[in-house]
């Protein structure tokens, strides 16, 4: 979909892949608050190997400023490996 044609307000999912590292719930869910989300932060799978878990957050945004915004808050943590 093009960017120019989403609608606002809209409710986003982010998806957060991570290493599976002490604390990394908590950095993840204090970031979320830093950027104004205040959704509960949803733990969702563990890899099969134990290396990665994924996390989930639904966010109703009010622009793709904040979207944006809150998915490069999410990228810029240590260890987080993917963010859809």
């Amino acid at each position: 979909m093009d960017p120019n044609e989403l609608q606002f307000p809209q409710d986003v999912q982010f998806r957060v892949i991570a290493e599976n590292r002490a604390g990394i719930y908590f950095v993840i869910e204090t970031v979320l608050l830093q950027a104004g989300v205040t959704a509960p932060l949803q733990k969702e799978n563990e890899s099969a190997g134990g290396k990665y878990l994924s996390f989930s957050v639904d966010v109703r945004v009010d622009s793709l400023e904040t979207m944006n915004r809150i998915d490069a808050a999410l990228r810029s943590i240590e260890g987080v490996k993917m963010v859809l």
